[in-house]
C-alpha cells in the first residue's frame, strides 16, 4: 500500500533481512528501496512496451523525497504520454556517434574524418550527446546551430552538416523516423578574397629561396607554382611526376575530390618537384613555421597557406585564364566553386569588349 512518504519517514525505515519497498502516493511509481545495509534509494517503476521497467534516481539524503517526487513526475509524465523514459544502455547519442566514428574513418579521407572527429568532440557532444536521437527535433538544432552561428559562422555550417550526416547514418539505420537537419538552413557565407598580388609573388618566391628550411620552402614554392593543397604536395612522390608530358599526376586518394588530377608543369615548377623529390618532403608543421616568416617578410600577416592556391588562380586570371581553365588547373568538380574568381578575370571581359567595336 502506498504511503506520502517524507524525508522524516524515510530516515525512520528499519532495514530487515531482505530488500523492501515503499511506494510513494503522490507520484505513482515513486518509491524507496530499503536494503538490507539500511542504504536507501529512491527509484521509478513503470511500463514500457508490455513489461516492467525500472530506474534508480538518487540515494537517501542527498535526494530529498522532494527532489526525487520533482524528478519522479516528469518521468511519470513521459511514461504516460508513450515517450522513451530512459534510454537503453548504448542507445544515447553519445554512445551511437561512437559506432559512427568507424564508419567515418572507413569511409571518408583521414584529414576530413579527424575534421568531423574535432567538431564532434567540440561542438556536437557537449550539446546532444547525452539525448535520446529521437529527441533532437527541427527546432533543437537550428537553435543550436543559430547559436553557434553567432561565434563562428563558417564553422557552424560545416557542424551542422556533420550532424546531419550522422543522423542520416541514423535515419537510414531506421533508428530515427527522419533527419532532423535536413530542413535547417544554413548560414550565407562569404568566401575569403585573399590573393597575392604579382609583386608579393615574387617576393615570397625570393624570400623562400632564401630561407634554410630547404625542404618546407621547396613545398610552398610548389603550390605557389600549381595551385596545389598543402596536403597535395606533402604527398609528393616520384611515380606522381610524368617528364615526358610535363604533367603531375596525383592520385584520387590524396585529392580532395577523390578523383585523380592531371595537370600540367611549366619548367620552373618540374624544377622545384624534382628539388623537393631529392630532399624529401618536410612535415606540416614545418612548412607551416616557414610560412609564418615569410608572410611577414612580405608583409602579408593574413595570408594563410591556403591562400597560396588562390593566388595561382589569379596569376592564371592575369594570364588571360578563363575560369573553366582556372578550374580545371585547380582542380574543381563545380563550376561555382571557381566562381569566386570572376572579378579577377573581369578585367580582361573589360579589354574584350573595349576591343569588340
Amino acid at each position: 500500500m502506498a504511503t506520502r512518504l517524507t524525508d522524516r519517514f524515510v530516515a525512520s525505515l528499519k532495514p530487515s533481512d531482505i530488500t523492501n519497498y515503499e511506494f510513494d502516493s503522490e507520484v505513482s511509481g515513486l518509491a524507496v528501496k530499503l536494503y538490507p545495509s539500511g542504504r536507501r534509494t529512491f527509484i521509478f517503476d513503470w511500463r514500457e512496451n508490455n513489461r516492467q521497467r525500472r530506474v534508480t534516481i538518487g540515494a537517501f539524503p542527498t535526494w530529498s523525497i522532494g527532489k526525487a517526487r520533482s524528478h519522479a513526475s516528469k518521468l511519470r509524465l513521459k511514461a504516460d504520454v508513450g515517450e522513451t523514459v530512459v534510454i537503453e544502455r548504448g542507445g544515447r547519442v553519445a554512445d551511437l556517434i561512437e559506432q559512427w566514428k568507424e564508419v567515418v574513418r572507413l569511409t571518408r579521407r583521414p584529414s576530413t574524418g579527424a575534421g568531423y572527429l574535432g567538431m564532434v568532440n567540440v561542438y556536437i557532444l557537449p550539446a546532444f550527446g547525452r539525448d535520446d536521437p529521437k529527441a533532437i527535433t527541427r527546432n533543437r538544432v537550428e537553435h543550436w546551430h543559430a547559436q553557434l552561428a553567432q561565434r563562428v559562422p563558417v564553422r557552424a555550417n560545416r557542424c551542422l552538416a556533420v550532424l546531419s550526416s550522422f543522423m542520416s547514418w541514423l535515419e537510414h539505420d531506421r533508428r530515427i523516423d527522419h533527419n532532423p537537419c535536413k530542413s535547417v538552413r544554413k548560414r550565407s557565407e562569404s568566401p575569403r578574397q585573399v590573393f597575392l598580388s604579382a609583386k608579393e609573388i615574387a617576393a615570397a618566391h625570393k624570400a623562400l629561396k632564401a630561407d634554410n628550411n630547404r625542404s618546407a620552402a621547396l613545398t610552398l614554392r610548389l603550390t605557389l607554382l600549381t595551385g596545389c593543397r598543402i596536403g597535395e604536395a606533402l604527398k609528393l612522390a616520384p611515380d606522381q611526376i610524368d617528364s615526358a608530358r610535363k604533367v603531375w599526376v596525383k592520385p584520387a586518394a590524396y585529392v580532395k575530390t577523390s578523383r585523380t588530377h592531371i595537370i600540367p608543369l611549366q619548367a620552373e615548377a618540374r624544377d622545384v618537384a624534382k628539388q623537393l623529390l631529392d630532399v624529401g618532403v618536410p612535415t606540416y608543421d614545418g612548412v607551416r613555421i616557414v610560412w609564418e616568416r615569410v608572410k611577414e617578410i612580405i608583409g602579408r600577416p593574413e595570408c594563410r597557406i591556403h591562400d597560396l592556391r588562390h593566388s595561382r588562380a589569379s596569376s592564371l586570371a592575369r594570364a588571360g585564364a578563363s575560369l573553366v581553365e582556372i578550374g580545371a588547373v585547380l582542380g574543381h568538380t563545380k563550376a561555382q566553386t571557381t566562381q569566386r574568381y570572376t572579378h579577377l578575370v573581369s578585367g580582361d571581359l573589360v579589354n574584350l569588349v573595349e576591343r569588340a567595336r
